[in-house]
């Protein structure tokens, strides 16, 4: 016969193997980043994001790796998607990108940038992004699309 102590320690390990199991969850946030040249951001990039799930429902944001030489209040970029149906979707767009540094001691930070709200990706497979600045930009290290799952 088990003794009521016993009972509660059992109890309680499956009430958290339970609370771990429901965290598990498929990712909330994918960032697809590529690296661009130090000496100025002139060259499209591309950057492949494997979607899971058909019919998910994304923001996405532009994500800069950026260095302090990044003076610019604003990017101007050619941005196309190749979806995993062959379909291509292209705009020129320019998003507000002021970086605002945590401290003064950064040398380098992650700059989150609004992109396209509620984009519904209809197709499991491979996205193509191909981010093209339209001007050449110092002080990008990186670049890429951060896809945050809508639930």
């Amino acid at each position: 016969m088990l003794r009521p102590i016993t009972h509660l320690r059992t109890a309680a390990v499956a009430i958290i193997a339970m609370l771990v199991f429901v965290q598990c969850r498929t990712e909330q946030s994918a960032v697809a980043m590529g690296d661009v040249s130090i000496d100025g951001w002139d060259n499209p990039i591309t950057v492949t994001y494997k979607n899971t799930e058909a019919d998910r429902l994304c923001d996405l944001g532009v994500t800069l790796h950026i260095n302090r030489r990044y003076a610019t209040d604003s990017v101007a970029l050619e941005i196309t998607t190749l979806t995993p149906d062959s379909l291509r979707y292209s705009e020129v767009i320019t998003l507000p990108a002021k970086a605002e540094w945590p401290s003064k001691q950064s040398t380098t930070m992650d700059m989150a940038i609004p992109y396209r709200r509620d984009v519904r990706l209809m197709h499991e497979g491979e996205y193509y992004i191909i981010l093209r600045p339209l001007q050449s930009i110092e002080g990008v290290e990186a670049a890429g699309i951060n896809f945050q799952t809508k639930r």
